[in-house]
């Protein structure tokens, strides 16, 4: 799927990044992610495509912090 396609159809759901973001996989975040930023850097970004990018950053850094914090604590360690 090309990024225009990818773009229009997250940007157009109904639901919104606030239901849509957290149910994704990882690899489909990092693809989102990726199409934003490469939009946002063109001339004319969608409509919208500023709120998901920075939604989908604050998405991805949250399940950063939960593999962090869960990591040490399955290999024996404490927090």
């Amino acid at each position: 799927m090309n990024h225009s396609t990818l773009l229009f159809r997250y940007l157009n759901d109904p639901r919104g990044p606030e239901e849509i973001l957290p149910a994704m996989s990882s690899a489909d975040l990092a693809t989102l992610l990726d199409a934003l930023f490469q939009n946002l850097d063109t001339p004319e970004p969608e409509f919208g495509a500023q709120t998901w990018y920075e939604m989908a950053v604050e998405e991805n850094r949250l399940r950063m912090e939960a593999r962090d914090w869960i990591a040490p604590a399955s290999a024996g360690g404490t927090r």
